[in-house]
């Protein structure tokens, strides 16, 4: 137990720590000392030894001097527990964003051994590592897996140069003269014929979940989508590059792996664009997957 009173080159001892240290958190106003007046060395109370106490541990675990002194002033275990829990937060934060880094640098690297060194151009590799490195998907994405359940869709096909708009806008317009955009969802794919190259016509699907019971009128068709697992990614303005990033996390997974007997889907998430003013949807790709 420590004395009621301690002067400043005991507690270095105690405590492991310098007198230079005590003098400088002193100085930052996390606690105050007085002087011996026989000696003239610096002494230290029951309350000051507290905080010296305290700061010692959160600095132990790299807390900065300014998150310590709020746990300081109010001097209880409910302020000591908010740091503790900031601090373990930030970790894991570091934590994902330190391993996702490593998995695109291991995949560019593979990528790099799988390739023959005198056939390997900077145009093809920056383009891989674009893929793998997208600005937007790096801030956010470790791939996640979710479970839909079955649900009942009324669907619409175009095929065009660009036929997701000429396949959304007829489910949309259906959707509001029969009240049921607010509630649906609306989920779109690639059907066939499919994409190929620049300038060649392609299919595309456009789903809308709706309640048992409700006709779908013509031109629509019904289906049911079976739901299940997926994994699931936010995608950025590439879509296809997001897709890129999608199915490359997804073939280094040690659990799951495509289940190629249910369609992909991108989910349609209405933004707050107001209709006409530029993209007015948010997607959510999903690949459909089973365990290994």
């Amino acid at each position: 137990m420590m004395n009621r009173s301690v002067a400043i080159h005991h507690l270095s001892e105690q405590l492991g720590l310098t007198s230079r240290t005590l003098r400088h958190w002193e100085a930052e106003g996390l606690f105050d000392s007085s002087r011996d007046p026989s000696s003239g060395w610096r002494v230290y109370d029951e309350h000051a030894l507290l905080n010296i106490r305290i700061t010692a541990v959160l600095r132990k675990m790299d807390i900065p001097i300014k998150e310590i002194k709020p746990v300081i002033r109010e001097n209880s275990v409910r302020g000591l527990r908010v740091v503790i829990a900031d601090k373990l937060s930030s970790l894991r934060e570091c934590r994902e964003e330190v391993w996702l880094v490593e998995q695109q640098l291991t995949r560019v690297m593979e990528y790099l051994g799988q390739q023959d060194e005198d056939s390997q151009t900077l145009d093809n590799i920056l383009t891989r590592m674009e893929a793998v490195f997208m600005s937007k998907l790096t801030e956010q994405h470790v791939l996640r897996i979710v479970t839909l359940p079955p649900m009942r869709v009324a669907f619409n096909i175009a095929v065009d140069l660009s036929p997701e708009d000429k396949a959304i806008k007829p489910i949309v317009e259906w959707l509001e003269s029969a009240q049921l955009l607010g509630t649906a969802r609306l989920f779109g794919g690639n059907v066939k014929p499919m994409p190929g190259s620049a300038g060649k016509p392609y299919g595309y699907g456009m789903c809308a979940t709706i309640p048992q019971g409700t006709a779908v009128p013509e031109p629509f068709k019904e289906m049911m989508l079976p739901g299940g697992l997926y994994a699931l990614l936010d995608s950025s303005d590439d879509i296809g590059g997001s897709w890129t990033v999608l199915m490359d996390h997804l073939s280094h997974s040690t659990k799951y792996q495509s289940d190629r007997s249910r369609l992909c889907l991108e989910e349609h998430i209405r933004n707050d664009t107001p209709a006409g003013g530029g993209n007015e949807y948010h997607l959510n790709l999903l690949e459909p997957v089973i365990t290994k």
